[in-house]
């Protein structure tokens, strides 16, 4: 005599069985399930992804809070990584050319960066604008908003191997 809970037990565990078994097929469209199609598993990024590593995008708020400084002030970045700055409030810019104050430094054999072209040190960005540098150079680069300088809006990257 099979007992009533052991008989639903079986049939609830045949039917579970039967149904993954047919959410695993693929419909031939008449009912049935084709016998070559296999459950293979789709790759995931994270299987797919090579080895090289991707570049990494800091984020810098120009003169956030209409304040006279950079947010964050100091950034460690790695060679190759692309520091973007945002203008959050209107009358600045960015700038680590030497003639636009003397604070401002860059590692020998790097190219001076700026929010602007040639040597308009004042030349400011707009709210909302944006301004991208990528480091090739390691080493320590202090740069300034030109008009805000003596006032202290001064920041620093450092770009390591």
């Amino acid at each position: 005599m099979v007992r009533r809970r052991t008989f639903l037990k079986a049939v609830g565990t045949t039917t579970m069985v039967g149904v993954l078994a047919g959410c695993t097929g693929s419909s031939t469209g008449d009912g049935g399930s084709s016998p070559t199609d296999t459950a293979t598993p789709t790759p995931t990024a994270t299987e797919t992804e090579t080895a090289t590593p991707e570049s990494t995008v800091v984020d810098v708020a120009v003169g956030p809070e209409k304040r006279l400084r950079y947010e964050p002030e100091s950034v460690e970045i790695s060679v190759g990584d692309t520091v973007r700055w945002t203008a959050k409030s209107p009358g600045h810019n960015v700038t680590s050319k030497p003639g636009a104050s003397e604070k401002c430094q860059n590692p020998s054999g790097a190219e001076p960066f700026a929010s602007y072209e040639g040597d308009s040190h004042f030349a400011i960005m707009e709210v909302g604008a944006t301004y991208e540098h990528t480091f090739t150079v390691p080493g320590k680069y202090v740069y300034v908003c030109a008009p805000h300088a003596g006032q202290g809006m001064v920041g620093d990257i450092t770009v390591s191997e």
